[in-house]
């Protein structure tokens, strides 16, 4: 989406809720998969986890209800690998994330100037402890401190779409459902926001944000 074109949707919100992974960071998950499939001979890969719907474990982890090593303990057992093999595991779970693009970053910076803006995101230990590196090794540590407040759902309990993790950004700023606009790659998590009277925008590649 061009940078205009997104300027006409937002401009009668005050404040808007932006996902991080399919938004701010391109993500294949058939990447992982096929990573996956390489170290392990179960059929069970496919199932276990998508954009749409993943097992039970996948879901505690991404609360904050089971630990790193425990996942990866449990994907182990799924795959029928050993245990020895964690370290290729979480290398394959981070294999999905790619980069931040900086155009969006920059875009943010503009916006940020007339916008309160907020991130919440269904995401892992795992998965954030990348990218924290990544922010690092790419000199764009300023990256979180444009957004007002950031919540990831291993830290508050909460995923979406779960509409509870919704009223809670709504709750704790001060924010009202008609001001608000919320931006997310899964139409589960729209669907959920959009039921509690929250506007939201499903971006899903090649319909990204800010190309």
């Amino acid at each position: 989406m061009q940078a205009e074109k997104f300027n006409k949707i937002i401009s009668k919100y005050k404040n808007i809720i932006f996902d991080y992974g399919g938004i701010f960071v391109d993500i294949d998950y058939q990447n992982t998969t096929n990573i996956l499939k390489s170290l392990s001979s179960s059929d069970i890969v496919d199932e276990l986890y998508s954009k749409h719907s993943q097992i039970e474990f996948f879901s505690q982890f991404e609360t904050g209800k089971i630990s790193a090593d425990v996942f990866l303990q449990n994907l182990c057992e799924q795959l029928g690998v050993d245990s020895s093999k964690k370290t290729d595991l979480k290398a394959a779970w981070n294999a999905m994330l790619f980069d931040i693009k900086k155009e969006r970053i920059n875009y943010l910076k503009e916006i940020k100037k007339t916008k309160r803006i907020f991130m919440l995101s269904n995401i892992n230990s795992i998965h954030e402890e990348h990218l924290e590196n990544y922010i690092q090794e790419n000199n764009i540590s300023d990256f979180y401190n444009l957004f007002e407040k950031v919540y990831f759902s291993h830290h508050i309990g909460l995923r979406k779409p779960n509409p509870e993790i919704f009223e809670l950004v709504l709750k704790e700023n001060n924010l009202l459902k008609e001001e608000t606009l919320f931006i997310d790659d899964s139409i589960q998590h729209i669907n959920s926001a959009n039921e509690i009277g929250i506007h939201a925008i499903h971006l899903d590649p090649p319909n990204t944000f800010i190309c």
